[in-house]
């Protein structure tokens, strides 16, 4: 027998000039029971985005999310993710767009997702891309 729920609530702002933020907090509990054995796994993910206008042309974007497993045991495991884009458009009907995209800024290893289920409880690890910065060319035909 096992459950899994998970709470999301948010705010955000939604200006057309002004810098929009969205905040989340992303709460989930796992429980399951099979039989002898018990075992819960808590996330807390808090989070935040942000874009803005810099100037008439330059947007600036960047997501970052901290995450924190509690195991049920004691220990726990966390990790942390922030991306960020720089684009420049000269205006809205320009056909070319350029951005300037870092992912990974953190240059975290891996990260670690905990679940359970009826048949089994389980443990994975991702390994993610190290850090890395790309320059992109964007045409709007």
């Amino acid at each position: 027998e096992g459950y899994t729920q998970t709470y999301t609530p948010g705010i955000r702002t939604n200006y057309r000039i002004a810098p929009n933020v969205s905040l989340r907090y992303r709460y989930s509990v796992t429980n399951n029971n099979q039989g002898s054995r018990k075992t819960k796994f808590v996330t807390n993910a808090p989070s935040i985005d942000f874009d803005a206008y810099i100037w008439k042309s330059v947007t600036f974007r960047t997501n970052y999310t901290y995450t924190n497993q509690d195991l049920g045991n004691g220990e726990s495991q966390s990790f942390q993710n922030w991306d960020a884009t720089l684009s420049y458009r000269k205006n809205r009907d320009a056909k070319w767009e350029y951005e300037l995209k870092a992912t990974n800024i953190l240059d975290i290893d891996s990260q670690v997702r905990n679940s359970a289920n009826n048949l089994s409880v389980f443990s994975s690890e991702t390994f993610i891309q190290p850090r890395f910065l790309t320059f992109r060319f964007i045409y709007t035909l």
